[in-house]
């Protein structure tokens, strides 16, 4: 997915996103303003602890049909394969 259409995609679906919810995340992602990890990736500088998971019950994962979990420690969709 090229730059442009990954901003494309983050745009369309913030609305759907529930990283901001999630037990795991934190205050350092709140600052990056960083969401939809499951096709953006790691956190990169930011460090937690696991403290649970929502992505198996996200709108956009399901509407993707991704399968993985803990994208903001492990990757992206993409990354984890």
């Amino acid at each position: 997915m090229t730059n442009t259409n990954l901003q494309a995609v983050i745009v369309e679906n913030r609305k759907r996103c529930i990283c901001e919810p999630c037990p795991s995340y934190n205050e350092c992602m709140r600052a990056g303003d960083r969401l939809l990890f499951c096709i953006t990736g790691k956190t990169g500088n930011c460090t937690f602890g696991m403290k649970g998971c929502s992505c198996p019950t996200c709108p956009f994962r399901k509407a993707r049909s991704f399968k993985k979990a803990y994208y903001c420690i492990r990757g992206s969709e993409e990354e984890q394969v």
